[in-house]
């Protein structure tokens, strides 16, 4: 069997040499990269300007970490999706190692810290593959619709085509990142801790309903400006870890569940990350 593999591969190498598959690689990548940019910048920013009355803001070390490996295994992709001379080879070898990929990502985005978490991911990412498969097709287009382009003869046509043909892979990213704007529940939940923050410095009656037997020198921060930052619990399924950075450098976070109603907040933890129940 590890025979036959080899054998497959052996003829798969040659069918066509390295620069002409090249040729159909590096576009394939720059395009993978563009559509991760423009995805990750789309989430970054679509909650901070479309929520103007709650203070969020960009977690830059998270935004560009999600850059810079969204970007990459993005390209990689779309090079592996390129790199088969067969168009069917490309879709169904390209979707298989797409699928693999987002398997590693979601397992490195619950940081394996909780094994409920870990199996979905698992068993979320395995019926992606007909959809892996779809994407691979599209970077072959993508590819193929540049070569294209590139060999159009008239030098104001060719710049057209391919601003439109770039501005049409850039919105691929963009609008799924645009969908990724919280819901009314997500909102609720931020906003709840937002009034009980705002209200805290004016209003001790507000102050029991604040986790502060568990962080009591919040208590000493009241009436700081800070900003929230969201995002999707690794520890809790519908749930949001929210750090709140005040402007004296003090920083707190708190796990706090989605659309649940409660109108007090007890699970927070000084610093950037919540702590798991022994």
């Amino acid at each position: 069997m590890f025979k036959n593999i080899l054998e497959n591969l052996k003829i798969h190498f040659q069918e066509e040499s390295l620069p002409e598959r090249g040729r159909r690689m590096a576009p394939a990548a720059l395009y993978g990269a563009l559509i991760a940019s423009a995805y990750t910048f789309a989430l970054a920013f679509v909650n901070v300007y479309t929520f103007p009355k709650l203070p969020l803001g960009v977690d830059w070390p998270r935004t560009l970490g999600m850059w810079v490996g969204f970007s990459a295994a993005a390209a990689l992709f779309g090079a592996v999706a390129a790199w088969f001379t067969e168009e069917s080879e490309g879709i169904v070898g390209g979707g298989l190692v797409l699928t693999a990929l987002m398997a590693v990502i979601f397992l490195l985005y619950t940081g394996a810290r909780n094994s409920t978490l870990t199996l979905q991911s698992i068993i979320t990412a395995l019926p992606l593959a007909g959809v892996c498969m779809l994407g691979a097709w599209g970077f072959r287009w993508m590819a193929r619709r540049h070569l294209e382009i590139a060999r159009e003869g008239q030098a104001d046509l060719r710049r057209r085509q391919a601003l439109k043909h770039a501005l049409i892979v850039f919105l691929i990213g963009w609008v799924p990142g645009l969908l990724g704007r919280m819901d009314l529940p997500a909102e609720q939940t931020i906003g709840q801790l937002h009034e009980l923050l705002q209200a805290a410095p004016s209003d001790p009656s507000v102050w029991p309903r604040l986790p502060l037997k568990k962080v009591p020198s919040l208590q000493e921060h009241f009436g700081v400006d800070y900003v929230l930052y969201p995002r999707q619990s690794s520890l809790s399924v519908g749930s949001l870890d929210v750090t709140v950075r005040f402007a004296d450098g003090y920083v707190l976070t708190c796990l706090l569940p989605i659309g649940s109603g409660t109108s007090f907040i007890t699970d927070c933890y000084e610093g950037e990350t919540v702590q798991p129940n022994p």
